[in-house]
């Protein structure tokens, strides 16, 4: 008995304290990764109150799940990942007819542009889509995608071809398309 408990002395486990994260910390990383992700969720629900759910659910999800300590990228691939499981759980469910009607009220058009990239984005696949999103808007690299959406990286670099191909022939000119 003397033996297991100088062993246990040794290894020093953490108590449920040390090994929680406390309000400053969570408030910390909160401020420097919800805004991304937030923008991610947004891009590919089309509804902030959606998004805002979303958000929600992938912090919730994080702090039960208590993971060791990482680096802060490692921390926010792990949090891309968790909310972009989230958006796939909603796709299989079906939830994303509504999304997409009201996605086509909330956009403005003065903005021709904005409307051609968000008609575009709206006819590509989600997965095209969180792509996109992850390498052009959240400027990760395909190993960080990898990482955020549980492909391989080989596998990233191939969708993500496809996808900015269907996007591109989707923003051509009508006439073009031909």
């Amino acid at each position: 008995m003397q033996k297991a408990n100088a062993f246990a002395a040794q290894i020093s486990l953490p108590d449920e304290e040390s090994a929680a994260m406390d309000e400053q910390e969570f408030r910390s990383l909160y401020d420097a990764t919800a805004p991304p992700i937030l923008r991610y969720l947004i891009g590919m629900t089309g509804r902030r109150d959606v998004a805002d759910d979303l958000l929600q659910e992938t912090y919730c999800r994080f702090l039960v799940r208590q993971p060791a300590l990482m680096e802060e990228n490692e921390t926010r691939r792990y949090l891309f990942s968790i909310a972009t499981n989230l958006l796939r759980d909603r796709w299989r469910k079906g939830e994303d007819k509504q999304s997409r009607e009201n996605m086509e009220e909330r956009f403005s058009p003065d903005i021709n542009i904005q409307l051609d990239v968000r008609s575009a984005m709206r006819v590509l696949k989600p997965r095209e889509r969180e792509l996109l999103w992850l390498a052009y808007v959240e400027g990760l690299s395909h190993a960080e995608i990898a990482e955020a959406t549980g492909l391989r990286a080989v596998s990233v670099r191939l969708l993500l071809f496809r996808a900015r191909r269907k996007a591109a022939a989707l923003l051509r000119p009508a006439e073009e398309r031909s």
